[in-house]
């Protein structure tokens, strides 16, 4: 069959980006849709960004650095997140132009509820794929995401 819509080529087997995007997609709706969302409105991406803040807080610019994003972008996620009780920004004394973001404790709840999240959904995934397979995803990531792990 011709597609009219130029969508005929998509029985290719997806590259790695696709599959990438599928992951995360999984990922976003296993969290989102998982048992007693008490925070209604927040995207993983604000979890994520939640997640990064550290308990001392940490300033936009290094907040951006570490998510991959642009200034401007995290400080419109921030606003959201403050105007939503989920976070309250400082200036410095010491600089008035740096901004310090601190998570407030409804944003460490939200926190700590998407980290129980995440754990529920690796459990789900390990289960599918089994331990050693379920491992090794997890290390190829690592690996491949050039991720510093501590230990």
């Amino acid at each position: 069959m011709t597609s009219v819509n130029g969508l005929s080529g998509l029985n290719r087997p997806p590259h790695v980006a696709n599959l990438l995007g599928a992951v995360m997609a999984r990922m976003r709706e296993e969290i989102l849709e998982g048992p007693g969302q008490p925070f209604p409105g927040l995207r993983v991406s604000h979890y994520r960004l939640l997640d990064l803040i550290p308990p001392d807080g940490a300033r936009i610019t290094d907040l951006a650095a570490h998510a991959g994003m642009s200034k401007q972008g995290l400080g419109q996620h921030v606003d959201y997140l403050q105007a939503h009780g989920y976070a309250e920004s400082v200036r410095l004394e010491t600089d008035r132009r740096v901004r310090l973001v601190r998570r407030t404790r409804k944003g460490d709840e939200a926190t700590a509820f998407a980290r129980r999240a995440i754990d529920r959904v690796e459990q789900i995934w390990a289960e599918r794929l089994g331990d050693d397979r379920y491992a090794d995803f997890r290390a190829a990531l690592i690996e491949i995401g050039g991720v510093r792990v501590e230990a």
